[in-house]
């Protein structure tokens, strides 16, 4: 069982070097992988030289995510609101549907 294990973690491992080969035949991409590289290099050295700097990126990101999270709560919300007004009115619209329906049935065999 272990030895199954083994081979396909190398296959998944094979298979991913030989997909991130084939992508770097495309030029685009290539170059795309060369600037974000230089960025991250560029981030890196910035965060060396200040440390604070690093900290105070994280908690701006982490209040955004708050923020999106609050935004994301209140919307599903109103969502599950609106849903459960729409359980509530749905038998009642179908029953006027019916009578409707019935009356006008009615009308015709007369």
């Amino acid at each position: 069982m272990e030895e199954n294990k083994q081979i396909v973690l190398r296959g998944a491992v094979i298979g991913a070097a030989c997909g991130i080969l084939l992508t770097l035949f495309h030029r685009p991409t290539r170059t795309a992988l060369k600037e974000k590289w230089n960025d991250c290099q560029q981030k890196l050295d910035e965060y060396r030289l200040e440390p604070g700097r690093m900290s105070a990126c994280v908690k701006e990101k982490m209040e955004e995510t708050k923020q999106l999270m609050r935004t994301v709560s209140d919307d599903l919300s109103f969502l599950n609101e609106q849903v459960n007004q729409l359980k509530e009115t749905t038998p009642k619209v179908l029953e006027i549907i019916e009578e409707t329906k019935d009356h006008f049935q009615k009308k015709q065999k007369d």
